[in-house]
């Protein structure tokens, strides 16, 4: 018995510091799984644990917490399917309910926590990872983790199947990764260029920009302008100011310049977008770009091209181009390094405007030319709006505008009442530079019956002449108040 009491009893210490060590150890972070069946807990259930979890190691109080959409995404895929959008709006009334101070994207605040959560599959369940994120000096830096699951049953299918907004969101976030500076910047959006056989769908720009504006105001890196509002209420005195490229300090002969409308918003970044075909996906690319034209971000994604629209993907063989002409955006000639940039008083993007509004046209140039304007009417005619004598003819006597200065319409020149009226619908105007006089018709010519017809003209005559020249298409949408 003492041999057999002595066996024992040398392992009485090992037995004590097990106990101690369970006694002592912290708890682990996950959420549920210790006094609750995994097999019980919903989508709410686990939300409310995972911020009780995080509570208990960060103080929450008054603290502000930014919550994205963006931020929360699928740890296999890195896609913020449609089931981000159910844990957001979970975690924002939570979070709330903890004592945090919600940051919602577009907040000025500097020093903010980000909220980050990420899932996967396991087995049966749906595991989720959640952080808190504190922005130090090498980026952020989880303060916080907790995690729990949730039987897949429990999840709408719906929420894990990758939409097209997915993408959008999944684009910003790479953007967002790539960036070393944390300080929140302005972004014009430039129109999305298609590439290759997709040349043909010029209507693909304004979809996709229109497709990843969403995501960009989900971001707090980025925020996203908006002509339309950005710009309605400045004065003619202030857009001119404005539209001077020297005005924000850039020198007009870099290689490249900034757009008219985003030197209006004095924006500080932009945004250029591509897409071209890669079999059965579309690859789209993105580039953040500073007002000196460095690179402040980029990133691609592939997009099944299921996910578009049908009309938007079908492709046909790209037109042929004039071979002295360059090739830009739709509805854009450049011939000779000339460039003319054309825009409004709402953008350059579908402009809308509403009866009795008043239209402002905005026009700059990077090298000295004579500028010729047209209203293209519904019927085919087109209409002179500059430059004009005072007997409403072709001015034959007009001065050359200087380069990067803005010409404004109707305050420089244009005779005719450019506030919206009947008939509404979708407007067109171009605007065309020449380092030579054009030959205009007098207003009483049947040649501006067709204005088909007179531009081609104008436009064979021009590129056939050893000068600079270069045309610009605008369209924009009018509506009864």
């Amino acid at each position: 018995m003492v041999k057999n009491f002595s066996q024992f009893s040398s392992k009485i210490p090992i037995l004590i510091m097990l106990v101690f060590a369970l006694l002592v150890t912290p708890s682990i972070t996950k959420a549920g799984f210790w006094d609750t069946d995994p097999e019980k807990v919903n989508l709410d259930d686990a939300v409310s644990d995972l911020c009780k979890t995080l509570a208990g190691q960060v103080n929450l109080k008054l603290q502000p917490v930014f919550i994205s959409t963006n931020d929360f995404f699928d740890a296999h895929s890195g896609l913020s399917l449609p089931l981000a959008v159910q844990l957001r709006g979970k975690f924002i009334t939570e979070m709330k309910r903890r004592g945090a101070r919600v940051l919602l994207p577009g907040s000025d605040e500097d020093q903010y926590l980000i909220l980050q959560g990420t899932w996967q599959k396991e087995g049966k369940f749906l595991a989720l990872d959640l952080k808190i994120m504190e922005i130090g000096k090498d980026g952020p830096e989880a303060v916080a983790a907790a995690s729990s699951k949730i039987l897949l049953t429990r999840i709408d299918k719906t929420a894990l199947i990758a939409d097209l907004d997915s993408w959008g969101r999944y684009l910003v976030r790479k953007l967002e990764s790539q960036v070393r500076d944390r300080k929140r910047q302005s972004v014009y959006l430039r129109k999305f260029k298609p590439k290759g056989e997709l040349l043909s769908q010029p209507d693909l720009a304004l979809y996709l920009n229109d497709w990843i504006r969403p995501a960009l105001a989900e971001s707090n890196l980025f925020r996203a302008l908006d002509p339309q509002q950005d710009l309605k209420n400045l004065n003619v005195e202030q857009l001119r100011t404005r539209g001077l490229r020297q005005s924000r300090g850039i020198r007009p002969d870099l290689k490249s310049e900034t757009d008219l409308t985003a030197d209006l918003l004095q924006s500080d970044t932009e945004l250029w977008g591509s897409a071209w075909r890669n079999r059965d996906k579309l690859e789209i690319r993105a580039s953040i770009l500073n007002t000196i034209g460095r690179q402040v971000t980029a990133a691609t994604v592939a997009v099944p091209d299921t996910l578009f629209p049908n009309y938007l993907v079908t492709t046909n063989a790209p037109k042929k181009i004039e071979a002295d002409a360059i090739s830009m955006p739709a509805g854009h000639i450049c011939k000779g390094g000339l460039k003319v940039e054309i825009s409004t008083n709402r953008g350059d993007n579908l402009p809308r405007y509403r009866q009795g509004e008043q239209i402002r046209f905005l026009i700059r140039i990077n090298r000295d030319a004579w500028i010729y304007i047209f209203y293209l009417n519904p019927d085919g005619s087109a209409l002179l709006l500059y430059p004009l004598d005072n007997k409403n003819q072709p001015d034959a006597n007009s001065l050359r505008l200087q380069a990067n200065r803005l010409l404004v319409l109707p305050d420089d020149g244009c005779p005719y009442d450019l506030k919206v009226s009947e008939p509404f619908g979708n407007d067109q105007v171009m605007v065309i530079a020449s380092e030579k006089r054009m030959p205009l018709p007098t207003e009483e010519s049947p040649r501006w019956q067709k204005s088909n017809e007179l531009l081609d003209d104008l436009r064979n005559q021009m590129l056939r002449e050893n000068c600079g020249y270069a045309e610009a298409k605008i369209e924009l949408i009018t509506k009864p108040r």
